[in-house]
């Protein structure tokens, strides 16, 4: 008896869960191809890396990182930037 209740309250629930539809506005169509300005990629063998990159359509990305410490995690930090769909840019 306690297996349908369960049973029956998570079918309740999946059908009451809102369908997520994406977003509702978009500056650009998800079909249109964006050329890429800038791809620089290094990948040191200690372990540091930097990305840039840069698209058409002003998107800019930044992130580099190292490894710190005696256990070697990455310490990480960069920056992005892009214009939204209502021409304000975002850093």
């Amino acid at each position: 008896m306690k297996f349908i209740i369960i049973i029956t309250s998570l079918i309740a629930v999946g059908l009451g869960a809102p369908d997520y539809e994406g977003p509702r506005s978009s500056s650009i169509s998800s079909s249109e191809e964006v050329a890429i300005l800038k791809d620089e990629r290094d990948h040191g063998d200690d372990g540091r890396y930097t990305v840039n990159v840069e698209t058409e359509n002003g998107i800019v990305l930044a992130d580099s990182g190292s490894p710190q410490g005696p256990e070697g995690a990455v310490v990480a930090a960069g920056s992005f930037s892009y214009t939204a769909p209502d021409v304000h840019q975002l850093i």
